[in-house]
Parts: structure tokens; C-alpha cells; sequence
């Protein structure tokens, strides 16, 4: 029998009251910009994109994860924009966050060393909320930041469901 390769990314996962409010923002601006929205289960920040990893591999990655020491830390959220060539729109922070740009790139350097791939632009940090949007009316305007207290991170899982996919939380590590 094959092994099937598990499609993974490392991500920042919130806490049921920064999804809630993450939730309550999409709803406000789904009939204002057409686009596929996320679905509120799978709202997560990624850190590293890795694709397509073989099941003996995934010993490794929880290796790597574990080494990683990082605070935690508390992300305000207040910009939303669209970028065109994706054609997404998402949540961003104004100001950058020293700890989640240390906790990425310590996560990449580590990912490089084990042999892995992923994604290799340069991290911006941004919460996708919607794929597939043309643009973003210029009547939408944030009326407030959301405040995202991040105490851990996860490797999930990207699990194809019909035509949408699915992410499943595979393992958790604690920020300190």
C-alpha cells in the first residue's frame, strides 16, 4: 500500500474568543466583498508552509518543533487589505511583532537544517480571511484591532473535503 504524504503547515491556531470575533468580522464583510470566505474552523495564522510530507517524516517536524523556545506574545490585528495577485483579503498587523518574526524564522532555519522545503518568500505575517476576491470596496474599513493572545503553535493538517479544505490541529507546542 502507498504511503499518502500528509499536507502540513506550521501555524499560529487562536483561542475560541479570537475566533469568535475573527468569526464575527467575516460575517460583517461577507456581503460586502464577494470572494470564498474561510471557514471559521479553519482561521489560523501561518508560520511555515511545508506541502507534501511522507508519514516517517512527521517524527522529525515534531523534533523540530519541540527545540523551538519562544514567548509568547500578543498580536493586534487592525489593518485589512487585499492583495491582488492571490486575490485575497486579510487581517494584518501594523506594527511587527519581534517575537513572531524570531518564532518563524527560528521555525524556517530549523525546517531547513531537517531537509524540509516550504514556501520560501519572505514572512509577512497576515490572517487570510477570504480567497478569490477581486477587490476589496473601498467602504470597508476595520472599526477595530483584534487582539490575539498566542500561547502556542501547531502543525496542521490540510485535509481536502469536497472542493473546501478541511485543517486538523495534528500536534501543539507552548510558547513560554
Amino acid at each position: 500500500m502507498a504511503n499518502t504524504p500528509h499536507r502540513l503547515f506550521f501555524a499560529l491556531w487562536p483561542e475560541d474568543s479570537a475566533r469568535n470575533v475573527l468569526t464575527e468580522l467575516m460575517r460583517s464583510l461577507q456581503p460586502k466583498a464577494p470572494a470564498r470566505w474561510i471557514r471559521p474552523e479553519n482561521i489560523h495564522m501561518t508560520l511555515a508552509f511545508l506541502g507534501d510530507v511522507e508519514t516517517e517524516r512527521l517524527e522529525c517536524l515534531a523534533s523540530i518543533a519541540h527545540a523551538i523556545n519562544s514567548a509568547s506574545f500578543e498580536l493586534e490585528l487592525d489593518q485589512i487589505e487585499h492583495w491582488r495577485k492571490p486575490q485575497v483579503i486579510c487581517l494584518t498587523p501594523s506594527a511587527s511583532s519581534p517575537i513572531l518574526e524570531k518564532l518563524a524564522t527560528d521555525l524556517t532555519a530549523r525546517l531547513r537544517d531537517g531537509g524540509f522545503k516550504w514556501e520560501q518568500r519572505p514572512y509577512r505575517a497576515h490572517l487570510t480571511l477570504a480567497r478569490k476576491a477581486a477587490h476589496l470596496p473601498a467602504q470597508i474599513q476595520l472599526e477595530r484591532p483584534v487582539f490575539w493572545k498566542s500561547t502556542g503553535f501547531v502543525l496542521v493538517e490540510s485535509i481536502r473535503d469536497t472542493h473546501l479544505p478541511h485543517y486538523t490541529v495534528a500536534q501543539s507546542w507552548p510558547l513560554l
